[in-house]
């Protein structure tokens, strides 16, 4: 995700653009970096070196547009306050304004059927997506939000398999279900489910704490403070991108800028913000800060860097990935990492990407972990051809088969105890369940796209 080569996060660089048209006076913007180190952060989350408005500030701003020479525009806003206010960079030649691999037109009502049909679906996998929205509109609270803990849901405790512990995970589980909707194509303004989702999101938004131009959840969450706030970040941008109300950017834009600030200086991001990452995490942050470019939204090359710098650290071999940058390579870990290779641009000739495909494909999808099988789906999806057509046949039919068919239960899944299934119960397997159903028509495969929006 030529691109923010203006910004040096350094040794006070000063670097001057110039721009003239026809017979006006020549223009000339000169920004000033000034020195960050790791040293000056002040212990609060948000603040340090990966915080790019506090490392910029702006010796003359004059409101121009100007031409870098290969057709993409950088808008130097009146203010550098704030990430959202200091740069802008669109057009062909910086961050394009595509999201790769979404496709608005394959979720819409007209296209989805076809799509899904076209990419590997069925009309059984799409009755199933629709059970599974049913599921969620009827359990959802009247404050427009989603919990995994089901005695505070309408439901008041019929399901069964209710999130262990206490902590409801409320913005995760709203981010969630939202995102089930969105992949399904109905936005704030059109679909059966519109209205659901216009009240998540603004639920989300009434629970933003906005702090100078960083906003997070951080005051209502407890363990899995960025697990959550990356689900909801990657909520809130799809929304907006799907013909979303445009009120809603500025809180889209704050959550980002809270996971710019909350990279840590290995490049990953861990439960807490500032802390050395784990793969898992920076799955989630990846994904946010890809639907913000989608979105037109600020997202500085050196966070994008950053993770590519994380992913070289935490490989084992030639294709397998750690949780973290100790201990041994798991499944779920080698289909994050290779994901955002595929992602951020690697070729699907790589030697490790084909390794990757091979080793996932012999170790099929889960009875059990629906993570695993979440990720190690959308990285056979992009690769596509018989790799994902094997996988796919084995991993549609079993959703189909064990999605719940009666009862108040019916539309969602269980898939047993594992580690991430007791955490999230049985709303948080529902959700990984539908999202990796609408996997046809969510993302266009990589490898059939000419975007490039996601790679320097």
């Amino acid at each position: 995700m030529a691109i923010w080569t203006v910004v040096s996060l350094g040794k006070g660089d000063r670097i001057s653009f110039e721009a003239s048209s026809g017979d006006e006076p020549e223009q000339t913007i000169t920004l000033e970096t000034v020195q960050s180190t790791s040293d000056e952060v002040s212990g609060e989350a948000g603040l340090g070196p990966a915080d790019i408005s506090s490392s910029i500030r702006i010796v003359e701003t004059l409101p121009v547009l100007i031409e870098d020479g290969i057709g993409s525009q950088v808008e130097i806003a009146s203010s550098a306050s704030n990430l959202a206010q200091s740069i802008q960079i669109s057009g062909s030649g910086g961050f394009k304004s595509a999201f790769v691999g979404i496709s608005l037109e394959a979720r819409s009502p007209k296209n989805r059927a076809d799509t899904a049909l076209k990419n590997g679906g069925s009309a059984a996998s799409e009755q199933a997506v629709e059970d599974a929205l049913d599921y969620f509109a009827r359990h959802q609270r009247n404050d427009g939000s989603w919990t995994m803990f089901f005695e505070d849901c309408p439901c008041q405790g019929e399901c069964s398999h209710s999130a262990a512990g206490k902590d409801p995970h409320e913005i995760a589980a709203t981010g969630l279900a939202l995102l089930c909707f969105l992949g399904a194509g109905h936005t704030m303004t059109e679909g059966e489910y519109s209205e659901q989702v216009n009240r998540g999101v603004y639920y989300l938004i009434q629970r933003l704490k906005i702090d100078y131009a960083k906003g997070s959840w951080l005051s209502t969450i407890a363990a899995a403070e960025m697990y959550e706030h990356g689900i909801a970040t990657l909520a809130l941008c799809e929304a907006l991108q799907m013909k979303g109300d445009v009120s809603i950017k500025e809180s889209c834009q704050a959550a980002v800028n809270f996971i710019v600030a909350a990279q840590h200086s290995d490049g990953g991001w861990d439960y807490h913000p500032r802390s050395p990452g784990d793969l898992s995490i920076v799955g989630w942050q990846v994904m946010a800060l890809k639907s913000a470019v989608g979105a037109q939204l600020n997202v500085p090359t050196e966070t994008i860097r950053g993770i590519d710098l994380f992913l070289s650290r935490h490989a084992s071999g030639a294709f397998m990935y750690r949780y973290r940058n100790q201990g041994k390579p798991t499944a779920s870990m080698t289909a994050i990492g290779n994901l955002i290779r595929v992602l951020r641009g690697v070729s699907k000739t790589d030697a490790g990407i084909r390794a990757s495909v091979d080793y996932l494909l012999k170790e099929q999808p889960s009875d059990v972990d629906a993570y695993f099988n979440y990720y190690a789906t959308q990285l056979l999806f992009h690769f596509g051809g018989q790799p994902w057509e094997k996988w796919n046949e084995i991993q549609r039919n079993y959703l189909i088969k064990s999605q719940v068919q009666s009862g108040h239960e019916k539309g969602s899944w269980w898939f047993g105890a594992d580690i991430s299934n007791n955490a999230g119960g049985r709303l948080y397997t529902t959700a990984m369940a539908c999202l990796t159903l609408e996997v046809y028509y969510r993302y266009l495969p990589v490898y059939e796209s000419t975007s490039d929006d996601f790679r320097l």
